[in-house]
């Protein structure tokens, strides 16, 4: 099993939040369920996930409509942000790729 770590900068997304700050990072952790293979990303708890799903298909060269990130059962979009899906410190995203085939 292979494991690395990524930080990916991005400013807070949610402009009309004075709580959140942008400088807020979170850790998670992407895995996927093929090879069982585990990588670590650091994005700002503001940040849309587009950046971690771009960051991790560049990084395994892979197709962006290819791949599914599923968080808590459901599948992630790519606007969506930390803070809005209440992800904590560690939590795992899991990936599935789509088979080709008839």
């Amino acid at each position: 099993m292979v494991s690395s770590s990524t930080t990916i900068s991005a400013s807070c997304a949610s402009k009309g939040s004075p709580s959140l700050s942008p400088q807020k990072k979170i850790t998670l952790k992407v895995k996927a369920q093929q090879d069982g293979g585990e990588d670590i990303y650091k994005i700002g708890y503001g940040a849309h996930l587009k950046k971690l799903m771009d960051a991790y298909c560049t990084k395994r060269n892979l197709e962006r409509t290819t791949v599914r990130f599923i968080f808590r059962y459901k599948e992630l979009k790519p606007r969506q942000t930390p803070a809005q899906l209440m992800m904590e410190e560690g939590d795992i995203i899991d990936i599935v790729t789509d088979q080709g085939g008839g």
